[in-house]
């Protein structure tokens, strides 16, 4: 399991920034209101949109700590995206699940409506 380079590019640029605390907290909020827009049970139809109101790195962050808090719940598959995902996030707050998406659907569902933006911005080994 290996991400798009380009993804892996745009999300360590966005995520981290310059590592300073300013940069964490310019991405942080953003990333928070889009887990807020993303914890609803209509996130199946709203997904994409928010997708490219927030960005690919953002929107990321979120579905990959969603997938770590349900890991024990989904694919091996989806679980190790989320890892390399949450291993580029190098200036992270202490607690991450501050972007957890709260969509009160079955764990299993969030591998349907972040499966294919899942799948894009992966690269086969």
């Amino acid at each position: 399991m290996k991400l798009d380079r380009t993804f892996a590019r745009e999300f360590k640029k966005a995520a981290n920034g310059d590592g300073s605390r300013e940069a964490r907290f310019a991405f942080l909020n953003p990333a928070k209101e889009a887990a807020r827009k993303l914890s609803t049970p209509n996130v199946m139809r709203e997904f994409d949109g928010i997708l490219r109101e927030y960005g690919r790195a953002t929107v990321g962050l979120c579905v990959a700590v969603t997938v770590w808090e349900r890991r024990d719940r989904l694919e091996s598959r989806t679980v190790r995206w989320a890892i390399e995902v949450l291993e580029l996030w190098t200036n992270r707050p202490p607690d991450t699940r501050c972007l957890y998406i709260g969509d009160n659907l079955h764990p299993s569902r969030i591998e349907e409506y972040a499966g294919s933006f899942i799948k894009l911005t992966t690269e086969e080994d």
